[in-house]
């Protein structure tokens, strides 16, 4: 496993700095404090830290002899990942068309049922709530547009 987790390391600490790197070629903006690569730039920073620390001690720790888990399609939490990333995929491709004010409550929805969750009800208020929130602190807050798809013809 120690093997696994500094290979891991390393690659993440060359993807990170990579996706740090590309934030520089985002388009600037005039009078806006916090552009486009700010927060890009910031989880960047973030997995390259985690990665050092991964790194660092598993080149401390020279007794961990157990061996990486196997990754296996059989695994119900390797399951679990596929659909979510299937989730996020089919939500990226629906995005434009449908629009974040509707695609982002079933997205929500059905990783919350990936997960475990299994409160209908909740989990109906907490999509719907989180969608108006995200929506309103990029439309009202920092003045972005998201993608309305089939609502385009209404007027926000």
């Amino acid at each position: 496993m120690r093997i696994a987790n500094i290979v891991s390391a390393l690659i993440g600490m060359v993807l990170s700095t990579a996706a740090f790197l590309y934030t520089f070629t985002f388009k600037h903006f005039k009078n806006v404090p916090v552009g486009p690569e700010v927060f890009p730039q910031w989880l960047s920073i973030a997995l390259f830290i985690c990665c050092t620390v991964l790194l660092v001690k598993s080149l401390l720790d020279k007794n961990d002899k157990s061996e990486a888990p196997a990754i296996s399609p059989k695994n119900k939490d390797i399951q679990r990942m596929l659909c979510g990333l299937l989730v996020i995929v089919l939500s990226a491709l629906l995005w434009n068309v449908a629009g974040f004010i509707i695609t982002t409550p079933f997205s929500l929805f059905f990783l919350m049922r990936i997960l475990g969750k299994r409160d209908t009800k909740i989990m109906i208020i907490i999509s719907l709530v989180a969608t108006a929130i995200i929506f309103c602190a990029f439309r009202f807050i920092l003045g972005i547009e998201m993608p309305m798809g089939l609502l385009e013809m209404l007027d926000f």
